[in-house]
């Protein structure tokens, strides 16, 4: 018995001294940060959302490393030369329950985006099939839309107008597969945050979710190709105060995490630090409902008054990135010939404090008003947004004599707080889901309610975004698109910040991550942690 007691010791001295987080060092601990607000496929919108979903979910493509788009459920697939009807080839797949997955699994899917009642946000990312727009209000059945299964492994998709990017959209969470009988069965329940609420067409299996905590994820031993996933389990962390996380990194509790610049610094030339480029525009989200920023010249008036150079410089000590467009450059998004956003003549309003005062006299005469009220900005206290609502409010009041009074709410709060349109001004931003500069653009459609969330309206704008979803021509396409830049640089829908540029710290014995400019934030496809 001594001896036995003796062994036992000895094997868990051994367990204990291997340190990492168990299954043998082959398990992920990433902080996520803002805690997703939802994680069912066809009503997330928001990052942490889209990434608890790579994990859990396939679609017919996937994205490789790169940003292209390559075989998932659907081994192949075609369209026809006008680019009108898309059809794709399943391979052997199943649920994580073990049930095959089928052609009518994506429709159910999508037609449950398109469903009036389900109230998708991202509704309007089908749009493009045939009666998909018609069928979400109210003007076609489902048996309209332009989705057909041929057979169990064959599903043809018919357009209503040629969209290049089709194979792009694919892959976004809207067009993931649904499972009607598991879905029947959860009903209201469908993917609420426990494991038995939630079902898996990708990789991982969600296992347990500690609210505030974390989300903890297994391998999915059916999925198709479950071969090749090479990490055994994943943790994402819900820590949104970026101290503890930094800290959390360097006691080994975390494998990987944003940072700061500040935070970058102490690990400036060490293997540790990833810098990674990145399709997100930070910006001013305003209530275009509340007045006065109903009025377009105070909108200039306050994107005039706020100095972009200075913050980026010497404020954020150039760890961002100046743009002169609402769409992204240098992130993969093509024009005519070269970057599309070099391809835009006009320019968002630079630093010019003369004109905001002209521009903000102007705007409040027009609205009856003599005096700026005190208005709130809502943000997340996280990275560096304190310093940037801080140095805001500084530019706002000496340039123009505005009172903004700053309130500190959660990521998740902020999200939901936009969404109802309960706030005058909030720090918001916005990444595509596809390399295509209409992923940025069409967010201030006037009929596009889940992303539109200042619910700024131009006619002109909207026609513009019709034409340039109505053809595959990239000469009718993109000088319609340069023309929705003008209409922004002129109405000021937001007031644009700087373009995002992100820094990780990873455990150099994660290998494989992919981080993701444009359509999420990491690629989990290759991902290996070593021993």
């Amino acid at each position: 018995m001594k001896k036995m007691s003796v062994l036992l010791a000895l094997v868990l001295m051994f367990v204990l001294s291997c340190g990492g987080h168990g299954n043998n060092g082959k398990e992920l601990v990433l902080n996520l940060g803002t805690a997703p607000t939802s994680i069912d496929p066809q009503i997330t919108t928001d990052i942490a959302g889209g990434t608890v979903d790579d994990l859990l979910m396939e679609g017919l493509l996937r994205k490789d490393k790169d940003g292209k788009s390559v075989p998932g459920i659907a081994e192949k697939w075609e369209s026809t030369p006008d680019g009108l009807k898309w059809t794709f080839h399943l391979r052997d797949a199943k649920w994580s329950n073990g049930d095959p997955i089928t052609a009518n699994d994506f429709k159910a899917g999508w037609l449950r985006a398109l469903d009036p009642k389900t109230g998708a946000e991202n509704a309007y990312l089908l749009f493009m099939i045939k009666n998909a727009e018609e069928f979400n209000s109210g003007k076609a059945t489902a048996d309209q839309v332009g989705i057909k299964v041929v057979d169990p492994k064959t599903l043809v998709v018919e357009l209503k107008t040629p969209t290049p990017y089709f194979d792009d959209l694919v892959t976004f969470k809207a067009y993931m597969p649904l499972n009607e009988k598991f879905f029947k069965e959860k009903g209201d329940k469908y993917f609420a945050e426990t494991p038995d609420n939630t079902i898996s067409s990708g990789p991982y299996v969600l296992k347990k979710w500690t609210q505030d905590s974390d989300l903890k994820f297994e391998k999915n031993p059916n999925y198709w190709d479950a071969k090749n996933v090479k990490t055994d389990a994943i943790t994402l962390k819900l820590t949104e105060d970026t101290t503890a996380a930094f800290n959390a990194f360097k006691n080994k509790e975390l494998d990987v995490t944003k940072v700061t610049y500040q935070q970058a610094k102490a690990y400036k030339g060490k293997p540790e630090l990833v810098n990674a480029a990145d399709g997100g525009i930070w910006y001013l989200l305003l209530n275009n409902k509340v007045k006065p920023l109903n009025n377009a010249k105070v909108r200039q008036a306050l994107q005039y008054a706020i100095n972009r150079q200075e913050l980026i410089s010497k404020v954020l000590e150039g760890s961002e990135k100046n743009t002169n467009t609402f769409t992204p450059s240098g992130v993969g998004i093509k024009g005519l010939k070269g970057d599309f956003a070099e391809e835009v003549p006009t320019k968002i309003p630079e630093f010019n404090v003369a004109k905001a005062k002209q521009l903000l006299a102007e705007g409040l005469k027009e609205e009856g008003m003599t005096k700026m009220p005190e208005l709130e900005v809502i943000f997340a206290d996280t990275g560096s947004t304190k310093m940037i609502a801080q140095y805001i409010q500084e530019n706002l009041s000496k340039n123009l004599g505005i009172k903004l009074n700053l309130q500190v709410v959660t990521g998740k709060e902020r999200i939901s707080r936009s969404k109802q349109r309960n706030y005058q001004i909030a720090i918001a931003n916005w990444t595509g889901d596809f390399k295509d500069p209409i992923t940025y653009l069409d967010i201030f459609e006037s009929t596009n309610k889940g992303a539109n969330r200042g619910d700024f309206s131009n006619a002109e704008y909207d026609a513009l975004s019709k034409k340039a979803k109505s053809t595959a021509d990239p000469a009718v396409r993109v000088p319609a698109m340069i023309k929705m830049e003008k209409i922004i640089s002129e109405q000021t829908p937001v007031v644009v910040l700087f373009q995002r540029q992100k820094n990780y710290l990873v455990n150099p014995k994660v290998k494989g991550l992919g981080f993701v400019a444009i359509g999420g934030e990491f690629n989990f496809k290759d991902l290996e942690v070593n021993k």
